[in-house]
């Protein structure tokens, strides 16, 4: 993995959980991290990743489209998660240094 990367996903993929269309729970926002994980081809073990900060807002109160989370984690780095309009979510990527 780069030291940045951004990755797509279809929210649907997460149907079985009852945050899908519905907010960024913080279990929520650790599982889509860890796909977006898997996709991007990290290396090491995902299991093992230790969550440390969990930050969810919506940058326009009360427009429930502007909703972003941030996530960081000990090993991998921090993470910005947003969603569109189309049912899909963005997972951009940073690297620590």
């Amino acid at each position: 993995m780069g030291d940045s990367e951004a990755i797509t996903l279809p929210e649907n993929i997460f149907s079985n959980h009852p945050n899908c269309q519905d907010g960024w729970s913080e279990e929520y926002a650790q599982l889509i991290v860890k796909e977006a994980l898997t996709r991007l081809k990290y290396e090491e073990d995902i299991n093992k990743i230790i969550f440390t900060k969990y930050i969810y807002k919506e940058i326009d109160e009360g427009n429930i489209s502007s909703e972003v989370c941030y996530i960081e984690t000990e090993q991998a780095g921090y993470y910005f998660i947003m969603r569109d309009m189309l049912d899909s979510i963005t997972v951009v990527y940073n690297r620590w240094d």
